[in-house]
């Protein structure tokens, strides 16, 4: 008899069906678990570095508040070197980047009594005649329309009547820009150059002359005579040139004024009257009450391109007794009576006190 062959294994073909779906299975698992894996370690790296620029972003503030410390710091030590204010000072000098670990802090300061406080022409409650007529030959010295200076006093005296005129201001000035369907006039003190874009007969172009000649600070400030520009100093004088008064600019070089007498002693001022004089002084001084200092803060990054923070601030410089130097030297003194104020009060401790500050994303005109 034949013998018989063993019997060879069948393979359920269920069997090899369900492990085919089984390893499927698996494999999609792992894909998925690679998936949300690889999602978490992104979103993880996205909040890390959130965080990271989060922590540079409040260095940088931290930076900029200590730049505004040494700015305050600089002032102040130079105040007790003299009672004036020039471009010989210690302030003016090129200040080298201060070095924090990873960070650097850069320090530019300028006089803001060197430019003619747009503020002046209202302060106290009333309109600052002779501060009216400087600013309106300054315009005539830029080429530009005297009846600017009106506009601007419009926008910060406390009436609604056009200054001299009568007329309703809210009518007189309905075509200014920017002003939507409220026609009516802030009638306050300017915080910044740029509001005067705003006011009526002011464009992008006269805003641009304007611009370098100029400040807003939130007080009456009077014109520093040792930093202000010959194109300022000749609008103190009706019919007088920038040219006329480069002399001057040539004197201060080589020594600072002490005090608005030595200047009125000049021959290119020499036959200024009396009365215009007496009407001059409290706007004129040889120190300066606000300084403008452009902070600059960098995290020198090695890698990539450095970040960096922009801030501007204005550094009031005034007497400890509240009094913002002229501010209460009224017009009808004489300048025998201004003149004695104001060296009274450069004589007094000083008190230094930030009083605006603005923080850019870029570097703005300085």
């Amino acid at each position: 008899m034949p013998s018989e062959l063993p019997m060879k294994p069948v393979v359920s073909i269920n069997a090899n069906s369900q492990r085919g779906v089984a390893l499927l299975t698996i494999l999609l698992l792992v894909v998925s678990i690679t998936v949300v894996a690889g999602a978490m370690l992104a979103s993880q790296k996205i909040a890390i570095r959130r965080s990271g620029l989060l922590f540079d972003q409040n260095q940088l503030l931290q930076d900029i508040n200590a730049g505004q410390q040494l700015a305050i710091t600089l002032i102040r030590a130079d105040a007790k070197l003299n009672d004036t204010d020039s471009a010989q000072d210690i302030w003016a000098q090129p200040i080298p980047p201060y070095t924090l670990g990873g960070h650097s802090i850069g320090i530019e300061l300028r006089d803001e009594a060197s430019r003619f406080n747009i503020n002046n022409l209202y302060h106290n409650g009333a309109v600052d005649t002779a501060a009216l007529a400087v600013f309106q030959r300054l315009l005539t010295q830029l080429n530009l329309e005297p009846e600017i200076a009106v506009a601007i006093l419009d926008y910060q005296d406390a009436d609604g009547e056009v200054y001299q005129d009568g007329g309703d201001e809210s009518v007189i000035y309905s075509q200014q820009t920017g002003r939507g369907t409220d026609k009516t006039l802030p009638n306050q003190a300017l915080l910044s150059i740029d509001q005067l874009a705003e006011v009526k007969s002011i464009n992008a172009e006269v805003l641009a002359a304007l611009r370098p000649y100029i400040t807003a600070v939130p007080y009456y400030l009077p014109i520093n005579i040792n930093t202000a520009s010959p194109v300022l100093l000749a609008a103190l004088v009706e019919g007088a040139s920038s040219q006329q008064m480069q002399s001057i600019v040539e004197l201060r070089a080589k020594q600072a004024f002490n005090s608005i007498d030595d200047v009125w002693q000049l021959p290119v001022l020499s036959s200024i009257k009396e009365e215009q004089r007496e009407a001059l002084t409290p706007l004129l001084a040889v120190d300066s009450q606000a300084f403008m200092a452009l902070i600059t803060a960098s995290d020198n990054a090695s890698v990539g391109q450095a970040r960096q923070r922009f801030a501007t601030i204005i550094i009031s410089k005034t007497a400890t007794d509240g009094e913002t130097g002229n501010s209460s030297v009224n017009s009808n003194k004489n300048s025998n009576d201004a003149q004695n104020a104001q060296n009274a009060d450069s004589k007094k401790p000083k008190d230094f006190r930030v009083v605006t500050q603005r923080l850019w994303a870029f570097r703005p005109n300085f």
